[in-house]
């Protein structure tokens, strides 16, 4: 058979039946839902577009799903009678037409017995329903084959080699390595999916807008809702699959031209916000911008991340984006008992374990602890040679769903210990850059004895570690967060201790993201200590080991190097150390000092030139920044590769972007040199054109003088300053502006910014004052649908 329907949950197949019968009989058939529907599963009436197409008037379907192991064609017998019964003489209900739908292949002689059935009953009780039918196996394989919406809503049900042609097929165009294996990674687990209102919601949400943000508590199935999402757009409905770790790298993997979904798992930050609140707006902003038909986004988010997000947000911003958020809370009872049911009948315990299992599964997936993740790790981490009956170590499982993390890791030896803290560790999580920190973290632990490194992981995967692979490893990566969360809380709980050391010596950005310096005493700032790793005098060594090893690590993007500078720029390591901790503000001072050095040579510019010219504006700009806080002078001689960055970065989007950012840490002898005053005019003459263009729009040939109007107001005429309204293209077009002008301010002082800036800067403040309207006016008119974004 080519759909395994066998191996779905009764509810499952309950709603699968329902799609089946609205595409074969009518989309308006109903779906009778909870425990009182009197033996109607769905109910319609009218006639029929495809089954039984003679038939009419009111019709009454029962669904009936019989596992491969039962002796079913009895039971499937006596379940019809029963069904007559409740429906036509305990309910009296009365309907012309009566189909079974079953998940069975229907031979000749049942086919037979249950006809004889239905008209027994009939002719014993005088019912008037003439009619039965029975949707059998059969004809739902020919449903299914027809419809690629009902493949990608239960990819389960697809046999291995079935699945494998229909993504060759569907896809036409050549898959890069991570995404091959990210499909290879699906393959592996969509046995595993349970359809579930919750994908069904941003299945919808998806279709009515191009951006949507699936969030809810850790382990709920956020990340695996979002995968099968993206997989049924990118192969029943050609969008290129893009997976995105930084919101910055968006804008450069976008093409015009290209239908392309973009997953951005953990978007906001994986334990807290990974920029300050207004950088992302911005990045918002300016996300949403790319956002239509063929350019969909599908973002995921602890919920109280991204409730602290938008709780920081102003209001337009979170009337925005409370719209296009999906919640991955309160799966129903029949949910719960589905995801249950496929992890039980999928795994390798014994038929006695399952059934023990299914006997007791109203309690377990009743449970406050119960998510898809605690089933998932459970069912993963079974030790066969535990001769308990594993009902009563699921149950233990279910009340301290976390419990098993601290079992695992103390029960491995040390090499495997190491391989977990370099995943932790790692500043990416390709092959190559956790291989390398494994090799670290091993020194570190003067750990000489390792014959083959990938066979450390190779044994970690499904368990801990999520390893996607194509012919070779090509990303690893923790299998749910919450193992990460683990290793983290033992760095919280301990001061001291080798684990502590080792990751303060092997930072990376979500360690830094979790940490700050404390003063000795005194400190001005309250912080969430329970979610914190405190650092102190003690761990300054060690820390600037653990900077120099990250800004030095060629796997390091300028993202990271961004986010190293701003995270000491927080408040608590500026004013709180300043004022109470003055020696252990200075240490710090020295590590920054050293950074910055780092980033002068050559060789940093060697390892990170394809880095997009976006990056490197960003990164020179916070340079200058932190340069202010911990008082040292940006040096024009400082840097040693402006000549090649600026030759090489050329052709990109946001050279322009870059220019002037570096402005402060040259001459304006070499900007000439390098970029030329031809380039320098024709920006400052496209700027021009696009302020104007802007403002013609709004004010006629009166802009930006407005002479006309300065003298009808002196002759009290009451005129009207703007003559028409933002049209649907102006205020994205004003963002590109804006931006623009946002950098040239930031070099003002300078003569190059001044000499383009100055004569702009009144046009661009009469376009400016129009900017909230506009932007209002385009939220509302795309929420419309009048406008497409």
């Amino acid at each position: 058979m080519r759909y395994n329907l066998d191996e779905l949950h009764w509810q499952e197949f309950e709603v699968l039946s329902f799609k089946v019968v609205q595409k074969m009989v009518s989309s308006d058939v109903q779906f009778i839902e909870g425990g009182s529907d009197k033996g109607r599963d769905f109910v319609h009436e009218g006639s029929s577009i495809d089954f039984k197409s003679d038939w009419a008037g009111k019709w009454i379907f029962q669904a009936k799903h019989k596992s491969k192991k039962n002796k079913f064609a009895n039971s499937l017998v006596s379940d019809l009678r029963n069904e007559l019964e409740k429906v036509f003489i305990k309910n009296e209900l009365d309907y012309n037409n009566y189909v079974l739908v079953t998940n069975k292949t229907i031979d000749g002689n049942l086919f037979d017995q249950l006809n004889i059935t239905f008209q027994e009953f009939k002719s014993e009780n005088e019912i008037p329903c003439n009619n039965f039918g029975i949707l059998s196996y059969r004809q739902l394989e020919s449903c299914i084959d027809n419809s690629n919406e009902l493949k990608w809503t239960y990819p389960n049900i697809i046999s291995h080699p079935d699945f494998e042609v229909l993504i060759r097929e569907a896809t036409n165009y050549n898959l890069e390595t991570r995404k091959r294996a990210w499909l290879n990674n699906i393959e592996k687990h969509r046995e595993k999916f349970v359809y579930t209102n919750f994908f069904q919601q941003a299945y919808d949400k998806l279709y009515d807008y191009p951006a949507i943000i699936l969030s809810g508590p850790p382990k709920s199935g956020k990340t695996f809702n979002a995968e099968i999402l993206a997989l049924n757009y990118s192969i029943f409905k050609g969008y290129q699959p893009i997976l995105i770790d930084n919101a910055e790298d968006i804008e450069v993997a976008h093409e015009k031209d290209r239908k392309q979904i973009f997953i951005c798992d953990d978007a906001f930050g994986k334990h807290s916000l990974s920029y300050r609140i207004e950088d992302w707006f911005q990045k918002l902003e300016r996300i949403f911008s790319l956002a239509d038909s063929s350019h969909l986004f599908i973002f995921t988010s602890r919920e109280y991340i991204f409730r602290a997000f938008i709780n920081f947000g102003n209001e337009d911003a979170k009337k925005l984006l409370e719209k296009i958020i999906v919640e991955s809370h309160n799966y129903s009872t029949q949910e719960k008992l589905s995801i249950l049911h496929r992890y039980t009948e999928t795994s390798k315990i014994s038929e006695f374990d399952k059934a023990s299992i299914k006997n007791w599964e109203k309690e377990i997936t009743s449970h406050k602890n119960f998510s898809p993740e605690t089933v998932r790790a459970f069912f993963a981490n079974i030790d066969t040679n535990n001769n308990d009956e594993q009902l009563e170590l699921l149950r233990e499982h279910i009340k301290k769903p976390d419990a098993y993390l601290s079992v695992v890791f103390s029960k491995l030896n040390e090499i495997k210990q190491a391989a977990l803290l370099s995943v932790l560790c790692s500043p990416k999580n390709d092959e190559n850059s956790i291989i390398t920190k494994f090799s670290t973290i091993c020194s570190d632990l003067s750990i000489n004895q390792i014959l083959d490194s990938k066979i450390e992981f190779d044994e970690l995967e499904d368990s801990m570690l999520r390893v996607l692979k194509t012919d070779k490893i090509q990303e690893i990566s923790f299998y749910h967060p919450s193992m990460q969360d683990f290793l983290i809380s033992q760095l919280i709980a301990n001061d001291t201790g080798k684990l502590r050391e080792i990751v303060i010596k092997n930072p990376n950005q979500q360690l830094l993201e979790m940490s700050l310096f404390k003063p000795a005493e005194n400190s001005m700032f309250v912080t969430d200590v329970g979610k914190i790793i405190e650092l102190n005098k003690h761990d300054v060594s060690k820390l600037e080991i653990g900077i120099k090893r990250l800004i030095n690590n060629s796997d390091l993007s300028i993202n990271n190097a961004v986010y190293i500078f701003k995270w000491f720029e927080h408040r608590n390591h500026t004013l709180d150390l300043r004022i109470n901790d003055a020696p252990l503000f200075n240490s710090i001072k020295g590590i920054v000092h050293e950074i910055y050095k780092s980033i002068h040579k050559k060789e940093f510019y060697f390892y990170h030139k394809d880095n997009p010219s976006s990056n490197w504006a960003d990164l020179f700009l916070t340079v200058k920044s932190n340069s202010m806080y911990y008082g040292y002078n940006i040096d024009e001689n400082n840097i040693e590769y402006i000549s090649e960055i600026l030759k090489y970065k050329r052709e990109e989007k946001y050279y322009w972007k870059l220019v002037f950012r570096l402005a402060n840490y040259t001459t304006e002898e070499v900007i000439l040199k390098e970029v030329g005053k031809i380039w320098l005019n024709d920006f400052y003459k496209k700027l021009k054109d696009d302020i104007f263009e802007l403002g013609y729009e709004l004010f006629g040939n009166d802009f930006p003088e407005f002479n006309k109007y300065k003298a009808e107001v002196l002759e009290k005429k009451n005129p009207q300053k703007r003559k028409s309204k933002p049209n649907n293209s102006w205020y994205p077009r004003y963002i590109n502006v804006n931006d623009r002008i946002s950098v040239l301010k930031e070099i003002k002082g300078l003569k190059i910014g001044f000499k383009i800036l100055n004569p702009l800067i009144l046009p661009y403040d009469e376009i400016k004052q129009i900017s909230d309207y506009a932007k209002n006016r385009h939220i509302f008119n795309v929420d419309k649908g009048w406008w497409s974004n």
